[in-house]
């Protein structure tokens, strides 16, 4: 509950974020992918059914609308994070459902349960995480920061599932119960360490405060929080007042652009490589390693320029490289699939290596300070099930086009290359808005 009360204070929190950032992007990745996938198999679950699933989690996002106005009005927000956290004890969970002496029925429903329940409380926490992490970092570094735990992050989440994925490939067949347990092991153990390492940070967001200028807490605070207004947390209310901003819809209109692009080529390019392009897994695994080097070579580089040139122009750069990887996967066909997967690869590490963290930036400049976690939630709630929206879409329009089967030139023509022709239009709309409009608000703020 302390207070920081130096420069110390703030930079061990800070460092304190990695730790725990790291641990649950690598615990989304484990819980997720291809490890969910074989996992849903497992317990009878068809193609199409885990493919929906796994498209449904990002719907959990909407429950963010629902739980931001009691958020809101918590004067501290550690221990809320902390439980939050905890929470995704659930994914470890369901690797360990396999082991239990019920029918298969029993374990889908238990295995649905679970992940959901994760999903949600992972979702509902994070908005008010990201606040208490911009409380942190001052906006002049935070590119330099985000930049280098970025690094760190995509370093241990690459390395600890290349090993975990080792160990799923030694534990394939007849012993598979076997890897999921120790996979399920491995989550446990990273949701312990990102609940401590988050437990361990200090927290900028003041209660009461008495004559002494010290912090109150306990049963003092009660009265202090007759203070709030009577329409502060209320879903329309907030909703209204957000969107009456310039500088929201701002962020809102960027967000939903770049959700555009993502979600319409992203989703199908993995099954593009191994089913239509015939790519072995091992390959795909090594590349995606590789790549995941260069970005973590160049990631920090990146966000000192960010730093110095501001969030919106590096940005706009940033999704130059992923709109490359979209034209070479739109060109990949089979005779030439190995060049353009490797070039689309080192084109998707250039992007990404200041991609997310742009995107961020650019919205916590945007957003009001004093509502930002509200805001942060009507962003991502709105956003995620906007997503789910355009890749079903997309889904739709992929079956459509394998259904048809169209020719050009004699030669067959890819769904995927289609679908990743959208998202490098949509990417170039998103890159002229930034430009034109971010940029713009980005110098008057300056």
């Amino acid at each position: 509950m302390a207070l920081p009360e130096s420069e110390a204070d703030y930079e061990k929190s800070r460092r304190r974020y990695i730790v725990g950032d790291s641990a649950a992007q690598t615990i989304a990745q484990l819980a997720g992918g291809t490890f969910l996938v074989s996992l849903m198999l497992s317990v009878g679950f068809s193609d199409a059914q885990a493919g929906i699933l796994t498209s449904i989690a990002s719907l959990a996002a909407i429950f963010q609308l629902f739980t931001m106005g009691k958020v809101s009005h918590l004067k501290k927000r550690k221990l809320f994070i902390c439980l939050m956290t905890v929470q995704k004890l659930y994914l470890a969970f369901i690797f360990f459902i396999p082991l239990l002496p019920v029918p298969n029925s029993a374990r889908q429903l238990l295995m649905i349960a679970g992940y959901f329940v994760a999903q949600i409380c992972a979702q509902v926490g994070t908005p008010a995480t990201q606040d208490w992490i911009a409380s942190l970092v001052p906006a002049r570094l935070r590119g330099n920061y985000f930049s280098r735990k970025d690094a760190i992050c995509v370093f241990v989440t690459v390395t600890l599932m290349l090993f975990s994925g080792i160990l799923m490939d030694a534990t394939a067949g007849e012993r598979q119960n076997v890897g999921f347990t120790l996979n399920g092991s491995m989550i446990l153990i990273l949701v312990l360490l990102n609940a401590w390492a988050f437990s361990c940070m200090k927290e900028p967001r003041q209660g009461g405060i008495n004559a002494e200028g010290k912090e109150i807490h306990g049963h003092l605070r009660k009265k202090y929080l007759q203070e709030e207004a009577a329409h502060k947390g209320e879903l329309f209310a907030e909703m209204k007042e957000a969107f009456g901003k310039a500088d929201f819809r701002m962020a809102f209109a960027v967000t939903l652009l770049w959700q555009t692009s993502f979600y319409c080529a992203s989703p199908f390019n993995t099954s593009y490589q191994l089913k239509e392009l015939g790519m072995p897994f091992t390959f795909i695994m090594v590349v995606s390693f590789l790549g995941n080097m260069l970005r973590i070579a160049i990631t920090p580089r990146m966000g000192r320029l960010g730093d110095k040139y501001g969030m919106a122009f590096l940005y706009k750069y940033s999704l130059v490289g992923i709109l490359m990887c979209y034209v070479f996967f739109s060109l990949a066909v089979p005779s030439n699939a190995y060049p353009m997967v490797i070039a689309g690869t080192v084109c998707s590490a250039l992007g990404w290596s200041f991609a997310g963290i742009g995107l961020f930036g650019v919205q916590l400049e945007l957003l009001d300070e004093g509502k930002r976690d509200i805001q942060l939630s009507i962003l991502s709630s709105l956003s995620g099930v906007y997503g789910f929206l355009v890749s079903f879409v997309a889904g739709q329009l992929l079956d459509f086009l394998q259904r048809a089967e169209v020719m050009l030139g004699g030669k067959r023509v890819y769904a995927q290359q289609f679908t990743n022709i959208l998202g490098a239009w949509f990417l170039v709309l998103t890159i002229v808005y930034i430009k034109f409009k971010v940029q713009k608000r980005e110098r008057q703020l300056g």
